[in-house]
């Protein structure tokens, strides 16, 4: 695995928790491809479309991420799992989550295309 692509990679994930990029349709429009799938730790699934629609609106949660792993699955196409720390605006409730995150590139942007979070025990 390439370091830098490692890098790119989780900062990417990074940077789409930040609540100002969370909030851009234009970015959550280029980052995330157009053939999306999310699986979300409350067992919920949905595509692009509901991402699109529910997230620029939606007060961003305090996220704290760990022990980032990145995988390379084909050339153009990498897994990136990390535990997830994630607290509601508004709620004093503090969830545990595994996260899976693929990559694709497309042309010069990676782009998401699928995520999953599976609530798990406190870490």
């Amino acid at each position: 695995m390439n370091f830098k692509l490692e890098n790119l990679l989780v900062e990417l994930e990074l940077y789409l928790q930040k609540p100002e990029v969370r909030s851009s349709r234009a970015e959550l429009e280029r980052l995330i491809s157009d053939d999306f799938l999310e699986f979300a730790a409350s067992g919920c699934s949905f595509g692009k479309r509901e991402v699109l629609s529910r997230l620029p609106d939606e007060r961003a949660p305090l996220i704290e991420t760990s022990h980032f792993e990145v995988r390379e699955l084909n050339e153009g196409v990498c897994q990136v799992l990390y535990r997830a720390k994630l607290k509601k605006a508004d709620e004093n409730i503090t969830s545990f989550s595994m996260r899976s995150s693929i990559w694709r590139k497309h042309k010069d942007v990676w782009q998401m295309v699928f995520h999953q979070g599976t609530a798990c025990k406190p870490f």
